[in-house]
C-alpha cells in the first residue's frame, strides 16, 4: 500500500545523469506544484525533460514519476501524463480537431460518457486543440517543453485538477504569474532550485526596453533614461530597474523616434552571469 507521503511525490529525480548533458542533477516536486525548469540552449533541460518522459533511459542514478519508472512505458503510467514540446502536432495539421480527439479518445480508452464530461469541462477555459487533445483523458502530470501554448489555462487545468506541471523554457517571462518554483541548470547542472521571486530579487533586479526606431539618434542621449546595453540602428536596447522601468519607457515614447517598444526580462544567461558574479 502507497504511503500518503509517497504519494505527495509526483515526480523524484536523484543523482540523474546522461553523458554529455546531465551531471547529477537531484529535485522532487510535489503534488499539485507548477515548476519552471529555465536554461539557455544546451543547458541539458531538453534531455532531462525527456528522460522524465521515458523518451531516453539515464546512465545513472534514479527518475520516478508518480511512482513508475518512465523507460518502461507502463500503460498506466503513459495514461497519466501529457508531454507537449514546440513541434506541432502533424495529426492536428491534417484532421479537424474533432477527429483527433476522437482518436485520442480511443488511444487512451475513455468511455464515451468520460470523453464528454472531460471535453465539456475543459472547452469551459481552453480554445486551443492542441490543449485539449493533451488534457482530454485529465493527466496526472503535465510536462512542457518551450511549447507554444496558453500557460493561463494549463495552470488553470492544474488548480482545477491538482496535477503536477512541470515546464521548460529559454525564457524567466513565460514563468512570471504561472510558476512559484523554478529550477535553473546551465551546463547539465541545477545551479538554483527555489523561489522565482528570489530569482527576480537578487538576480534580476533590472527589466529590458527594446525599441525600434524610425530615424537615427545619439545614444548618449538616453544615458539620463537609463544603460544603454545595445544600439545598431534601428534597434536599442536599453536596461532600468524594476522599479523605474516603465518610467523610462514612458520618456522613451515621449523623447525618441519610436516605432514599437517592448519591456522584458533579463535573458536566462544574463541571469546565470548575475548569479555567478
Amino acid at each position: 500500500m502507497k504511503s500518503s507521503y509517497a504519494m505527495e511525490k509526483s515526480i523524484v529525480v536523484d543523482h540523474l545523469s546522461f553523458t554529455g548533458h546531465i551531471k547529477g542533477v537531484s529535485f522532487t516536486i510535489q503534488k499539485s506544484e507548477v515548476v519552471g525548469l529555465i536554461g539557455p540552449h544546451d543547458s541539458g533541460k531538453t534531455m532531462l525533460m525527456r528522460i522524465i518522459t521515458g523518451l531516453v533511459e539515464s546512465t545513472s542514478g534514479f527518475v520516478s514519476v508518480l511512482e513508475f519508472d518512465p523507460f518502461l512505458k507502463s500503460p498506466d503510467f503513459l495514461k497519466q501524463i501529457s508531454f507537449l514540446n514546440g513541434q506541432k502536432n502533424q495529426l492536428l495539421k491534417s484532421s479537424p480537431p474533432i477527429e483527433t480527439l476522437e482518436i485520442t479518445k480511443e488511444i487512451y480508452g475513455l468511455s464515451e460518457r468520460e470523453f464528454s464530461k472531460n471535453l465539456r469541462e475543459l472547452t469551459q477555459y481552453i480554445n486551443d486543440p492542441r490543449l485539449l487533445d493533451a488534457l482530454i483523458y485529465k493527466p496526472k502530470v503535465i510536462l512542457l517543453d518551450e511549447p507554444n501554448l496558453d500557460l493561463e489555462s494549463i495552470y488553470e487545468y492544474n488548480n482545477k485538477n491538482e496535477s503536477t506541471t512541470l515546464l521548460a523554457t529559454e525564457k524567466i517571462d513565460n514563468l512570471i504569474n504561472f510558476a512559484r518554483r523554478v529550477i535553473i541548470m546551465d551546463k547539465g547542472q541545477i545551479l538554483f532550485d527555489g523561489a522565482l521571486d528570489e530569482v527576480i530579487t537578487k538576480f534580476a533586479k533590472e527589466k529590458v526596453i527594446k525599441a525600434k526606431l524610425s530615424s537615427e539618434i545619439d545614444a548618449k542621449s538616453v544615458g539620463e533614461i537609463g544603460t544603454v546595453k545595445s544600439y545598431t540602428y534601428p534597434y536599442l536596447c536599453v536596461s532600468a530597474s524594476r522599479s523605474t522601468v516603465s518610467l523610462a519607457a514612458a520618456e522613451m515614447i515621449q523623447n525618441l523616434p519610436i516605432i514599437n517598444l517592448t519591456i522584458d526580462e533579463l535573458s536566462i544567461e544574463e541571469i546565470i552571469h548575475n548569479m555567478k558574479a
